[in-house]
Protein backbone atom coordinates (compact mmCIF):
# COMPACT_ATOMS: atom_id res chain seq x y z
CA UNK A 1 0.00 0.00 0.00
CA UNK A 2 2.72 2.22 0.67
CA UNK A 3 4.31 1.49 -2.72
CA UNK A 4 1.07 2.07 -4.31
CA UNK A 5 0.74 5.96 -2.47
CA UNK A 6 4.36 6.36 -3.40
CA UNK A 7 3.65 5.77 -7.07
CA UNK A 8 0.52 7.49 -7.58
CA UNK A 9 2.33 10.83 -5.73
CA UNK A 10 5.37 10.43 -8.21
CA UNK A 11 2.48 10.11 -11.12
CA UNK A 12 0.67 13.65 -9.67
CA UNK A 13 3.84 14.81 -9.64
CA UNK A 14 5.02 13.89 -12.82
CA UNK A 15 1.79 15.44 -14.33
CA UNK A 16 1.82 18.45 -12.18
CA UNK A 17 5.55 18.65 -13.82
CA UNK A 18 4.21 18.32 -17.78
CA UNK A 19 1.66 20.87 -17.40
CA UNK A 20 4.54 23.26 -15.73
CA UNK A 21 6.21 22.78 -19.04
CA UNK A 22 3.45 23.72 -21.34
CA UNK A 23 3.18 26.86 -19.88
CA UNK A 24 6.90 27.99 -20.10
CA UNK A 25 7.22 28.21 -23.52
CA UNK A 26 3.43 30.18 -23.48
CA UNK A 27 4.23 32.73 -21.83
CA UNK A 28 8.05 33.13 -23.45
CA UNK A 29 6.14 33.23 -27.00
CA UNK A 30 3.21 35.31 -26.23
CA UNK A 31 5.80 38.23 -24.77
CA UNK A 32 8.37 37.46 -27.42
CA UNK A 33 5.44 38.47 -29.86
CA UNK A 34 4.75 42.01 -28.03
CA UNK A 35 8.23 42.20 -27.66
CA UNK A 36 8.82 42.01 -31.83
CA UNK A 37 6.03 44.91 -32.67
CA UNK A 38 7.21 47.06 -29.86
CA UNK A 39 10.65 47.11 -31.95
CA UNK A 40 8.76 48.25 -34.72
CA UNK A 41 6.78 50.87 -33.38
CA UNK A 42 9.10 52.27 -30.89
CA UNK A 43 12.56 50.87 -29.89
CA UNK A 44 12.88 52.96 -26.38
CA UNK A 45 9.56 51.09 -25.48
CA UNK A 46 10.70 48.14 -26.70
CA UNK A 47 14.10 48.70 -24.66
CA UNK A 48 12.35 49.09 -21.53
CA UNK A 49 9.94 46.08 -21.97
CA UNK A 50 12.61 43.59 -22.94
CA UNK A 51 14.52 44.90 -19.34
CA UNK A 52 11.86 44.30 -17.21
CA UNK A 53 10.58 40.79 -19.18
CA UNK A 54 14.28 39.54 -18.40
CA UNK A 55 13.36 40.14 -14.57
CA UNK A 56 9.99 39.01 -14.78
CA UNK A 57 11.01 35.69 -16.79
CA UNK A 58 14.05 35.28 -13.90
CA UNK A 59 10.82 35.04 -11.39
CA UNK A 60 8.79 32.76 -14.04
CA UNK A 61 11.66 30.13 -13.92
CA UNK A 62 12.46 30.23 -10.57
CA UNK A 63 8.55 30.03 -9.58
CA UNK A 64 8.31 26.89 -12.28
CA UNK A 65 10.03 24.47 -10.18
CA UNK A 66 7.79 24.86 -7.16
CA UNK A 67 4.62 23.47 -6.48
CA UNK A 68 3.41 26.64 -4.43
CA UNK A 69 4.19 30.16 -4.10
CA UNK A 70 3.78 32.76 -1.11
CA UNK A 71 0.08 34.95 -2.40
CA UNK A 72 2.62 37.70 -1.92
CA UNK A 73 4.97 36.92 -3.89
CA UNK A 74 2.53 36.17 -6.53
CA UNK A 75 0.41 39.29 -6.37
CA UNK A 76 4.02 41.32 -6.95
CA UNK A 77 4.83 39.30 -10.08
CA UNK A 78 1.00 39.97 -11.28
CA UNK A 79 1.43 43.74 -10.63
CA UNK A 80 5.14 43.61 -12.45
CA UNK A 81 3.39 41.77 -15.39
CA UNK A 82 0.82 44.11 -15.79
CA UNK A 83 3.44 46.79 -16.03
CA UNK A 84 4.27 44.56 -19.16
CA UNK A 85 0.91 44.22 -20.67
CA UNK A 86 0.82 48.38 -20.39
CA UNK A 87 3.44 49.12 -22.58
CA UNK A 88 1.96 47.65 -25.38
CA UNK A 89 -1.67 48.47 -24.52
CA UNK A 90 -1.83 51.70 -22.17
CA UNK A 91 -5.14 52.06 -20.53
CA UNK A 92 -7.11 49.96 -22.74
CA UNK A 93 -6.79 47.39 -20.13
CA UNK A 94 -6.97 48.04 -16.34
CA UNK A 95 -5.99 46.09 -13.63
CA UNK A 96 -7.11 46.32 -9.30
CA UNK A 97 -6.56 44.05 -6.63
CA UNK A 98 -8.69 44.17 -3.56
CA UNK A 99 -6.23 42.46 -1.02
CA UNK A 100 -7.80 41.46 2.54
CA UNK A 101 -5.90 38.34 3.09
CA UNK A 102 -2.60 37.78 1.75
CA UNK A 103 -1.45 35.01 3.97
CA UNK A 104 -1.50 31.12 2.02
CA UNK A 105 0.09 30.10 -0.85
CA UNK A 106 -1.35 29.87 -4.63
CA UNK A 107 -0.21 27.85 -7.74
CA UNK A 108 2.66 29.87 -9.32
CA UNK A 109 1.92 32.33 -12.55
CA UNK A 110 -1.84 31.54 -12.12
CA UNK A 111 -2.49 35.38 -11.54
CA UNK A 112 -0.20 36.07 -14.29
CA UNK A 113 -1.92 33.26 -16.78
CA UNK A 114 -5.76 34.84 -15.59
CA UNK A 115 -4.54 38.36 -16.20
CA UNK A 116 -3.15 36.95 -20.23
CA UNK A 117 -6.26 35.01 -20.20
CA UNK A 118 -8.31 38.17 -19.64
CA UNK A 119 -6.24 40.38 -21.98
CA UNK A 120 -6.13 37.50 -24.90
CA UNK A 121 -9.59 36.60 -25.39
CA UNK A 122 -11.47 40.88 -25.12
CA UNK A 123 -10.93 43.92 -26.80
CA UNK A 124 -9.65 46.62 -24.25
CA UNK A 125 -9.54 50.19 -26.04
CA UNK A 126 -9.21 53.51 -24.44
CA UNK A 127 -12.98 54.47 -24.17
CA UNK A 128 -14.02 50.75 -23.54
CA UNK A 129 -11.12 48.98 -21.15
CA UNK A 130 -11.28 45.66 -19.98
CA UNK A 131 -11.35 46.00 -16.12
CA UNK A 132 -9.74 42.87 -14.30
CA UNK A 133 -10.71 42.65 -10.94
CA UNK A 134 -8.65 40.34 -8.45
CA UNK A 135 -10.23 40.15 -5.02
CA UNK A 136 -8.99 38.32 -2.01
CA UNK A 137 -10.18 37.00 0.85
CA UNK A 138 -11.21 33.67 1.91
CA UNK A 139 -10.87 32.86 -1.58
CA UNK A 140 -9.02 34.36 -4.81
CA UNK A 141 -11.33 35.47 -7.41
CA UNK A 142 -10.48 37.25 -10.77
CA UNK A 143 -12.94 38.80 -12.50
CA UNK A 144 -13.08 40.74 -16.07
CA UNK A 145 -15.64 42.27 -18.35
CA UNK A 146 -16.17 40.38 -21.17
CA UNK A 147 -15.95 42.07 -24.69
CA UNK A 148 -14.85 39.38 -27.45
CA UNK A 149 -12.08 40.29 -29.99
CA UNK A 150 -14.07 40.40 -33.40
CA UNK A 151 -12.57 37.94 -35.66
CA UNK A 152 -10.90 36.19 -32.67
CA UNK A 153 -9.07 32.97 -33.23
CA UNK A 154 -10.38 30.03 -31.84
CA UNK A 155 -8.51 28.63 -28.95
CA UNK A 156 -7.99 25.75 -27.54
CA UNK A 157 -8.42 26.74 -24.11
CA UNK A 158 -5.21 24.78 -23.01
CA UNK A 159 -3.67 27.04 -20.26
CA UNK A 160 -7.22 27.37 -18.38
CA UNK A 161 -7.81 23.58 -18.38
CA UNK A 162 -4.22 23.09 -17.67
CA UNK A 163 -4.37 25.38 -14.41
CA UNK A 164 -7.71 23.29 -13.64
CA UNK A 165 -5.55 19.97 -13.84
CA UNK A 166 -3.10 21.41 -11.65
CA UNK A 167 -5.50 22.79 -8.61
CA UNK A 168 -7.09 19.58 -9.17
CA UNK A 169 -3.66 17.42 -8.78
CA UNK A 170 -2.45 20.02 -5.90
CA UNK A 171 -5.53 20.90 -3.86
CA UNK A 172 -8.18 18.57 -4.36
CA UNK A 173 -10.38 22.04 -4.77
CA UNK A 174 -11.63 22.49 -8.20
CA UNK A 175 -11.66 26.17 -9.26
CA UNK A 176 -14.92 27.50 -10.47
CA UNK A 177 -14.95 29.27 -13.77
CA UNK A 178 -18.11 30.92 -14.63
CA UNK A 179 -18.86 33.35 -17.96
CA UNK A 180 -22.64 35.63 -17.49
CA UNK A 181 -23.75 39.17 -18.36
CA UNK A 182 -20.77 39.93 -19.77
CA UNK A 183 -18.65 39.02 -16.64
CA UNK A 184 -15.69 36.02 -17.05
CA UNK A 185 -14.61 35.08 -13.62
CA UNK A 186 -12.45 32.41 -11.82
CA UNK A 187 -12.60 31.45 -8.42
CA UNK A 188 -9.74 29.72 -6.56
CA UNK A 189 -8.64 28.42 -3.50
CA UNK A 190 -5.56 30.22 -0.99
CA UNK A 191 -3.60 26.94 -0.12
CA UNK A 192 -3.11 27.26 3.83
CA UNK A 193 -1.12 23.75 4.36
CA UNK A 194 1.67 22.75 2.45
CA UNK A 195 2.37 19.29 2.26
Amino acid sequence: QKQLISYNQTISESKINQLKTQLNPHFLFNNLNVLDQLIEEDKDKASDFLNEFADIYRYVLQASEQKFISLKEELIFAENYFRLIKHKYGNAYQLNIENQNSDGYIVPLTLQLLIENAVQHNLGTVKEPIYIQINIDRNINVINNYIPKRNAKLTSGRALNNLKEQYKLLTKTPIKIEKANSIFSVNLPIIKILN
